[in-house]
């Protein structure tokens, strides 16, 4: 028993060489522990950056599709305008045609003696009348009754006195082109077209 006691005793060298054996573990486990809190750190410092890098790179995804959108744009407002111009240029130029495009029927001139109760004067009417149609093919209904017509505006302006182109020119050519107007239309074919007016280029008596 004294003997167990003895052996159980330790000496000082030996107690010595375990308290450094026990140092060592606890030492080689703090260095273990800080290694893998460096590598922690690193990972998390790893992390922050990756996170960093994926931030701008969004970042600049997002700005190059913005960008990219917008030069989009553009250009298709740019060409919707060109085409509203175009379109309005047209409707222009077809306005222009529309109002430079005047349908006129010219008559041969009409020259006739001016007649005073049925007597001679020795005076003579001179009128070159043209005809302002509805349509362009109303001239082909005119050239069917052209003899007619004529034949009617003669006997419209034989019908007038010397006075009438005296004393009431004017009023007397408003007269004659109104019934010029009458005379003509009651000719035409209905759904043809009309006769909206009559302009004298000539209207004077020698």
């Amino acid at each position: 028993m004294a003997e167990d006691e003895e052996d159980a005793v330790l000496s000082d060298d030996e107690t010595a060489e375990l308290d450094r054996l026990l140092e060592g573990e606890d030492g080689e486990e703090e260095v273990a522990k800080g290694k893998l809190q460096k590598i922690l750190a690193n990972k998390k410092l790893l992390i922050i950056i990756v996170v960093l890098l994926l931030a701008i790179i969004a970042g600049a995804v997002f700005f190059f599709l913005q960008n990219a959108k917008e030069a989009e744009v553009v250009p298709l407002e740019n060409k919707a305008n060109e085409e509203v111009s175009k379109e309005e240029a047209k409707e222009e130029e077809e306005e222009d045609v529309k109002i430079g495009k005047v349908n006129i029927y010219e008559l041969e001139p009409f020259f006739l003696p001016l007649l005073d109760d049925g007597k001679e004067t020795g005076q003579f009417i001179s009128i070159s009348a043209n005809l302002l149609m509805s349509n362009s093919v109303l001239g082909r209904e005119i050239d069917k009754v052209l003899p007619l017509l004529r034949k009617n505006i003669y006997n419209i302006l034989k019908r007038k006195q010397p006075t009438d182109f005296t004393l009431k020119r004017s009023r007397t050519e408003e007269i004659i082109k109104k019934e010029i107007l009458s005379a003509s239309n009651a000719l035409l074919l209905s759904g043809a077209g009309t006769i909206s007016d009559v302009f004298f280029s000539r209207f004077m008596i020698k």
